[in-house]
């Protein structure tokens, strides 16, 4: 088993060292008062009016908005405004969970799946059973999983006189955290996590025409397994109709996917159309698509798909799987957003650094821990889940600002941090955003959305490379979040063009 990890905790001295400027999270420091912008200096003085106009557009009219910039140079509060009220974070809440990971199980943590047996392996045949054990890898695909099949297959395993077992124990088994019940879609984004989980827990559905027209579509799913089950009612039209399908899928009785595919098809779209919908229960999907996987790799199971816990001290290692190091996970979650991939880290932390259990109660523990750690009260900020989804957590600009500004001075975590954040212009959910202005490339931030929610939170460097760590946060917005969007690119804009105070070098 992985060991498990214990927090690496700050000494004293350089924890006081780094941080002594900050006080009281809640209330971040100033190094003035911001009303009386006669005592700053002239270009901090004009920022401070740009943002302060931007903020009096029209669309915030009826709206909560939230920002705090914190100069990385020193620790000062350039800008606030409502920096000290708590917000819904919606996506946002990804940075918490990604720099507490990155924090406590390191740059070069890998997550593992594990395969054990049973019995005895004797000329390709084990007489007991076959155990995969998912350690929470938020990144396993099909295709990952058929070279972990296929390392089975050359350990020898060619066919297995018991079952195929998912030990799911990682994690408890509650697959749906806080913030899921206020869901009521099949959207892939909403998926259900499990310690053992593939392709983010979703399925691919495409739909071609038939051979000839007035014949029904042609419907295909990956992975192909028996808990998805297909009522295709659509059918194939002429060339010169218009594609119209519409999908919609139910929960079985025996917690399967039933999807129904209505409508009609032209008979000379190519390309079809594909959708992805999420599964309900992670570890029967992650079994079911195992099993099919070794069938095609020519490897015999006799029994069938069961969930229980491997026995240890009776059972034998005979494969892994290690992911790619989560420095490079965190980047793909964070510049994509990915809320299953949030979840299965948040829940890790949990299995990883508490005393039970992945859980969300657990992984809520170790992020509360890490931001106490860095100095933030305990009683200042709710945590519900990982990944921001729906309305559970709450927390201020100011202490998102606190925490970006955390993870830029700890040596061992700044690259991997920064980095896997989207750049303006460039990658991730910014990629059209900030175009031809000063703040492409010089900008990194995480974007969340929601109905009503949108924010912004990140590092930018100005004119005079000074990095500003900055938080906005909107709720309750009424126009269209392009809107908002536009907002926030006028304020990282301002940061981006805006000069400092030059520092002088010492001799």
């Amino acid at each position: 088993m992985q060991a498990r990890f214990a927090p690496r905790i700050l000494s004293t001295a350089v924890f006081v060292a780094a941080f002594a400027t900050h006080g009281n999270a809640a209330e971040p420091p100033r190094r003035d008062d911001p009303s009386n912008l006669s005592t700053l200096d002239p270009r901090e003085q004009a920022l401070r009016a740009e943002l302060q106009e931007i903020l009096q557009a029209p669309e915030l009219q009826g709206a909560l908005a939230g920002v705090h910039v914190r100069s990385l140079r020193d620790g000062h509060t350039v800008f606030e405004r409502n920096s000290s009220r708590l917000f819904n974070p919606a996506s946002n809440m990804k940075l918490l969970t990604t720099a507490a990971a990155l924090w406590y199980l390191g740059p070069s943590y890998r997550f593992k799946t594990e395969a054990r047996y049973s019995g005895e392996l004797k000329a390709g045949v084990v007489d007991g059973d076959l155990f995969i054990k998912g350690y929470g890898d938020p990144t396993l695909t099909t295709e990952e999983l058929f070279g972990f099949v296929n390392d089975i297959a050359l350990a020898g395993v060619q066919k297995v006189q018991g079952n195929l077992v998912i030990d799911d124990s990682f994690f408890d088994n509650v697959n749906e955290g806080p913030g899921w019940d206020q869901e009521d879609s099949d959207h892939a984004y909403a998926a259900p996590i499990g310690p053992l989980s593939i392709n983010f827990n979703t399925f691919e559905l495409r739909i071609l025409p038939g051979q000839s027209v007035g014949e029904p579509a042609r419907v295909t799913v990956w992975p192909d397994v028996p808990s998805i089950e297909v009522m295709n009612t659509a059918d194939t039209r002429g060339a010169k109709t218009r594609t119209r399908l519409w999908l919609g899928t139910s929960r079985r009785d025996d917690n399967g996917v039933r999807v129904t595919v209505r409508g009609s098809i032209a008979a000379n779209d190519a390309t079809g159309r594909i959708e992805r919908r999420r599964v309900n229960d992670p570890s029967r999907f992650a079994g079911e698509a195992i099993m099919s996987l070794l069938k095609m790799r020519g490897v015999e199971i006799k029994g069938r798909v069961k969930f229980s816990q491997a026995p240890r001290r009776t059972s034998q290692p005979i494969a892994y799987h290690w992911s790619k190091p989560l420095a490079e996970v965190t980047s793909t979650l964070n510049k994509y957003s990915n809320n299953v991939m949030a979840e299965m880290i948040f829940k890790t932390l949990g299995a990883e650094l508490g005393e039970t259990q992945g859980s969300w109660a657990s992984g809520s523990k170790v992020v509360r821990d890490f931001l106490m750690e860095i100095g933030i009260k305990d009683d200042s900020f709710i945590i519900g889940n990982g990944s921001g989804l729906n309305d559970i957590n709450r927390i201020t600009p100011a202490q998102i600002t606190l925490v970006l500004e955390a993870m830029y001075r700890r040596f061992e975590v700044q690259a991997e941090f920064v980095a896997s954040l989207a750049v303006a212009g460039n990658s991730g959910t910014i990629t059209g955003r900030f175009e031809n202005s000063p703040a492409v490339s010089r900008l990194r931030a995480k974007t969340g959305s929601l109905t009503g929610v949108s924010a912004l939170s990140g590092y930018v460097v100005t004119r005079n490379d000074e990095v500003l760590a900055f938080s906005v946060l909107m709720n309750d917005y009424p126009g269209r979040a392009r809107t908002m969007w536009s907002i926030q690119d006028r304020i990282g804009i301002a940061l981006a063009r805006y000069q400092g105070q030059e520092v002088v070098a010492r001799p």
